[in-house]
């Protein structure tokens, strides 16, 4: 009898733990024929996690965006895909925090872990080409445990204090046309 209630506890406290990086919204604007997406999310940081970094341990994380497709009956269509790798670091020396988007090779640095991750979780744009078949975008957020050193991975793939994902979220997209760039 005891079992069933042990489960549901630890799934919800698995289910609170993922919930440390919550996904806040997006921001769109169309310039042209070019979309611009920035999702926005509220990251904060297990103290596991912030230990690591402070520690000289490079973090990785991952945010995607998805252009859908609505279809009836069948598998929505994805028309495009786009993904921006970021790694936190602390350097001991100066006491600053960098991130580093890897798709861009941007360095910025900061002199809080906070504004590092309030940055990082507001000011990430994507570009697309403005397609008037999509209908909605998917985002996500989500630590890159398989980027951490090889003695770290096995022991933190269950760790909760580790999870730091938002999986898919769903937003509709609004296509109108930016009234600056209107003729």
């Amino acid at each position: 009898m005891r079992r069933p209630s042990t489960i549901a506890v630890l799934l919800l406290a698995w289910a609170w733990v993922t919930a440390a990086t919550e996904f806040t919204g997006v921001d769109q604007q169309r310039l042209g024929p070019e979309l611009l997406i920035t999702p926005q999310f509220d990251i904060q940081l297990s103290d596991k996690v912030t230990q690591a970094i402070q520690s000289g341990i490079v973090i990785t994380f991952v945010m995607q965006v998805q252009l859908k497709q609505s279809v009836d009956w069948w598998l929505d269509r994805q028309i495009d895909h786009k993904i921006q790798t970021m790694q936190v670091r602390y350097f001991s020396l100066s006491s600053q925090y960098q991130l580093h988007n890897r798709n861009t090779n941007t360095k910025q640095s900061f002199a809080n872990l906070n504004g590092l991750l309030a940055h990082m979780g507001g000011a990430t744009t994507f570009s697309f080409q403005a397609e008037p078949a999509a209908d909605y975008l998917q985002t996500r957020l989500f630590l890159d445990k398989q980027a951490l050193p090889s003695i770290m991975q096995l022991p933190n793939v269950f760790d909760p204090d580790w999870n730091l994902n938002t999986d898919w979220q769903v937003h509709p997209l609004n296509l109108t046309t930016d009234p600056e760039t209107s003729p």
